[in-house]
């Protein structure tokens, strides 16, 4: 865990396949979502804590002007872990 966000430094587990750092999210639509646990400049998630939710956060798409409000505030984004597991393809098949 090196620059992990300390937002997520006790929740990290291990992707199943490829054993890299993970951290869960929900979509706003309920489904578990793996997100790499480091803010990227790439990313497209605002990840919001919500102690209801059963992974206790959710993570919401955000693009175009709202994306670059948000990084130019300083607010970190994340990217969904499967942009970088070299196992993706199999979870898409389940």
């Amino acid at each position: 865990m090196s620059n992990v966000d300390q937002t997520f430094a006790t929740d990290i587990t291990k992707c199943r396949t490829c054993r890299a750092e993970i951290v869960w999210a929900s979509t706003t639509k309920g489904n578990a979502i793996p997100l790499e646990p480091e803010p990227s400049p790439n990313g497209n998630l605002n990840v919001y804590p919500v102690p209801a939710d059963p992974r206790g956060r959710i993570a919401i798409v955000v693009t175009n002007s709202r994306r670059a409000a948000l990084a130019a505030a300083g607010i970190p984004l994340y990217v969904s872990h499967f942009l970088s597991c070299p196992d993706a393809a199999e979870w898409r098949k389940q």
